[in-house]
């Protein structure tokens, strides 16, 4: 381009000595001179244009190598079998403090009864949701399985897909994980009282899930084995397998707008336990305000204290308010009426917590219910249980996109004397624990 300017500066040098010796007069000169300029310009401009198209070709030139690299990578990255791959999980440091074990415990996975364990979640995505999503999540730390979920789902068209493999229960509002995502996750440290003993945990098996007016209704479903864990007393190697308690479990939706759900749930179980589960939970989330509530109600053949069905009913409610954009204030309350032939719950029957055994340990697994006792720690009725009361007060404040600090202050209230002091001697009615905890997502 430089080049070029310089013929343009030498023709126009050797044509101004012809120009002047030709000029007849100051005016035919002016004129010519004029007319010299705008040639000038008009091949400048030509030039310009030339060099702009010449530097066009080397950029469009630049762009077609950096498409190729990246088609290339994407080319790769698909044959490597990372295309649609996402990992994310979370981790929860807690520190608690129980008033009758009068024991301070920092646990990074639990808080000791507090909270729940580290989080990693792998989700594969195939492009356009046209192939098969696969899911994995462990719980590092778990004493009873490292693995929470490992599902697949395979679409039939846009509405309806088949799942199967290990699928965690999803009745009711709270999720087993927390997460720094307020509705994804639990927002307070520990988990209600329904979610602790009122209902199953995992399915193993087949279904399908759909949706319906575009994304307002959905309904999933599944048969196959429900807590299989629980099926086989594996304290006692003694003890004969016994069948896997095979059955159905399903859940379906209405997303009434943006703010609002109603979600109905249930589950049966036959072969060995055989038990039935029904909830109806809702949420309400809109501004600074969140509201959920859950009532479940349930029975289990052979479950309760005295060896006879145990039968329950259940109510839990969660207020939020966020004073600041990052301060959130939240209160719950849980109520288990479990009065029915000593008590029994379909994950507490009065046996250290264990849902397949029977017997009078009632107070073990410090969670309140069994048999009433009196303050001596005598059972006033053997066919008369214990309810359960549990207030949560919390806070939790979002530090930055991805940690939380929360504290939480609970109360666990039973009807009779069946919490248990350190002390191995002093019945009480009551319990206290408070947390604190720090919670890094990813």
């Amino acid at each position: 381009m430089r080049f070029q300017r310089k013929i343009l500066v030498v023709a126009m040098a050797l044509a101004m000595p012809w120009m002047s010796a030709n000029a007849q007069s100051a005016a035919d000169l002016k004129k010519e001179i004029e007319t010299l300029k705008a040639q000038l310009q008009m091949l400048t401009q030509k030039v310009e244009a030339m060099g702009a198209q010449a530097g066009n070709v080397e950029l469009v030139q630049q762009v077609n190598r950096l498409e190729q690299k990246q088609e290339l990578a994407a080319d790769d990255q698909e044959k490597s079998g990372f295309k649609g791959l996402k990992v994310n999980g979370v981790i929860e440091a807690v520190f608690s403090h129980d008033d009758l074990a009068r024991s301070n415990n920092f646990n990074a996975t639990s808080g000791s009864g507090m909270g729940e364990f580290g989080m990693v979640q792998i989700t594969k995505e195939s492009q356009d949701g046209e192939g098969v999503d696969w899911t994995l999540r462990l719980l590092p730390g778990n004493t009873t399985s490292i693995v929470h979920e490992a599902s697949i789902s395979i679409p039939l068209n846009k509405e309806n897909r088949v799942i199967g493999g290990l699928i965690p229960d999803y009745q009711g509002y709270e999720f087993v994980f927390a997460n720094a995502n307020p509705i994804l996750g639990n927002q307070l440290i520990s988990h209600n009282a329904l979610f602790d003993v009122a209902g199953p945990t995992s399915y193993a098996g087949l279904g399908m899930s759909h949706t319906f007016a575009n994304g307002m209704y959905a309904l999933k479903w599944i048969v196959g084995n429900i807590d299989p864990g629980y099926d086989v007393d594996t304290s006692n190697p003694a003890v004969p397998p016994v069948p896997r308690t095979l059955g159905f479990a399903a859940r379906g939706d209405w997303f009434m707008n943006e703010f609002s759900y109603v979600g109905l749930s249930l589950a049966h179980g036959a072969e060995n336990r055989n038990f039935d589960v029904m909830a109806i939970d809702g949420g309400y989330t809109h501004g600074d305000w969140a509201f959920n509530g859950q009532l479940s109600s349930g029975t289990q053949r052979n479950a309760a204290a005295n060896g006879e069905d145990a039968a329950w009913t259940g109510l839990s409610g969660l207020v939020s308010y966020r004073v600041v954009p990052r301060l959130q204030l939240l209160a719950r309350a849980d109520y288990i009426s479990n009065q029915k032939n000593g008590g029994g719950t379909y994950a507490y029957n009065g046996a250290s917590g264990s849902a397949s055994l029977q017997g009078a340990d009632t107070y073990s697994s410090g969670l309140g219910l069994g048999p009433e006792l009196d303050s001596t720690g005598n059972v006033v009725d053997p066919n008369v249980g214990s309810n359960l009361t549990r207030i949560t007060l919390g806070t939790n404040y979002q530090i930055n996109a991805n940690t939380q600090w929360k504290t939480e202050y609970r109360i666990d209230q039973s009807s009779g004397y069946n919490f248990l002091d350190s002390d191995g001697v002093t019945y009480k009615k009551s319990k206290t624990a408070v947390a604190v905890s720090l919670l890094v997502s990813f």
